[in-house]
């Protein structure tokens, strides 16, 4: 599945100018830590060239595995056509590009990451996305959901690696259930 075209335009614009020997070097980087899981109290995107290095390797097949995952609910519930979103540990965006597509029916979504680096390549990004309006706030997924308005969808994709495995109860708990 091919991103839709005003993100791959927009992510090439954001890696033009990077020697794709850095790109390289830092996708190694970030596929190590995603592969070993590793929880050493630093984010996997912890800065712009890491977010940057997501881009290039990651987003294609995180946003392919996301979309046929939100592909499949939709035929599951062919009524349901969410207009409000909330991603916990969104990243730059991915699952929000994905439900976009799916949905086109979305028009807003509140995005939650405590990566400074990659809200900030979301927000860039999600400028592109013209039917959605997006607030993007800095959070950590297990202990900045009280407090959240209700939203008709509820993501949360590719994150519990980077959540310490005693912390992984906060999730359930903020969400009030």
């Amino acid at each position: 599945m091919e991103l839709p075209a005003p993100l791959r335009q927009a992510i090439d614009e954001m890696l033009h100018g990077i020697p794709v020997s850095e790109i390289a070097r830092a996708a190694t980087v970030l596929s190590e830590r995603y592969r070993a899981e590793v929880r050493d109290g630093r984010l996997h995107m912890n800065a712009d060239l890491a977010v940057k290095a997501y881009l290039a390797t990651r987003m294609p097949a995180t946003f392919a595995a996301v979309h046929a995952s939100l592909d499949a609910a939709a035929a599951a519930m062919p009524d349901f056509a969410p207009r409000t979103m909330l991603d916990v540990g969104c990243g730059p965006g991915t699952v929000l590009w994905a439900a976009a597509s799916v949905w086109p029916e979305l028009e807003t979504a509140t995005l939650l990451d405590a990566s400074e680096p990659a809200r900030r390549a979301g927000r860039a990004l999600s400028d592109n996305l013209r039917q959605v309006t997006t607030t993007w706030v800095a959070g950590d997924a297990t202990l900045d959901l009280r407090g959240q308005a209700p939203h008709e969808l509820v993501t949360c994709a590719y994150v519990l690696d980077e959540v310490a495995p005693a912390s992984l109860g906060g999730l359930s708990t903020a969400s009030g259930r």
